[in-house]
């Protein structure tokens, strides 16, 4: 997988306007709302947005990267949903003023249209009576069987993907991560490395226990090698990532 760098461009050289009254909607007193405030927009897609911090200089110093970090880590899909986050922040009489310029990967509209297809879906392969294992086979085998790979390494989103049929590692998990969620399945987009090449992929969790979903590696000549496996068969074959931030998996017995 080609890698896609995320930028935040944190210049918090906080500027003194001690005249300046700022007539913004959005004001917020602690640094949960500020957390709140962030991962509201990013889910919204808002590409430019502004709030007043009525808080400490020091404490809005100290914790505003955190602050934004924690907001888009909020759910593994949207942390895969930005490119760039540019902050600026000025002191004002109300507060500290604070404005976010974002890129993403998709727009708003596109995102829509992501969302009622995949729940389209997801509603007509998936059955009530189904059970966990037999949900997430279904959700694997529709995707492998709906995406080629995209050898140009271009089609990164889950938009094009759905759009042209042609998708890279990212736009597979992303698309998987949806689908479970509408499932009702638990799960997380990995982040990590195939023998030094960048790679996303999926863990699952069954009946209490979690698995390693590698659906774009299960669309290949040896279809379905990935397919609820555990942290030692990925690792045997060159996969690397921070075990730390994600459960230990097993095989399905």
């Amino acid at each position: 997988m080609k890698r896609f760098l995320k930028t935040i461009i944190s210049i918090f050289v906080i500027m003194q306007v001690i005249t300046l009254t700022v007539f913004a909607d959005e004001k917020v007193q602690n640094l949960e709302e500020v957390k709140d405030s962030i991962y509201k927009h990013l889910e919204n897609r808002d590409s430019n947005f502004t709030f007043v911090y009525t808080g400490t200089r020091k404490e809005f110093e100290d914790n505003i990267l955190a602050c934004m970090k924690d907001a888009y880590s909020k759910d593994d899909y949207l942390e895969r949903s930005w490119l760039t986050i540019q902050p600026k922040a000025k002191a004002t009489d109300d507060g500290i003023e604070t404005t976010m310029d974002v890129t993403y990967l998709t727009t708003k509209e596109q995102e829509e249209y992501i969302n009622t297809e995949l729940e389209s879906v997801t509603k007509s392969i998936i059955s009530p009576n189904m059970t966990e294992l037999e949900k997430v086979r279904t959700i694997n085998d529709y995707i492998v069987n709906r995406y080629e790979y995209d050898y140009t390494l271009k089609s990164i989103s889950v938009y094009s993907g759905l759009t042209t049929s042609l998708a890279v590692c990212q736009a597979y998990s992303m698309t998987a991560y949806k689908m479970l969620n509408y499932a009702g399945i638990e799960n997380r987009i990995v982040v990590g490395k195939i023998k030094e090449r960048s790679h996303s992929w999926n863990i699952v969790k069954i009946n209490d226990k979690w698995y390693q979903l590698d659906v774009t590696n299960n669309d290949s000549v040896k279809k379905n090698k990935y397919l609820l496996v555990s942290d030692d068969t990925l690792i045997a074959d060159g996969y690397t990532w921070d075990r730390d931030k994600y459960p230990n998996t097993q095989n399905l017995s």
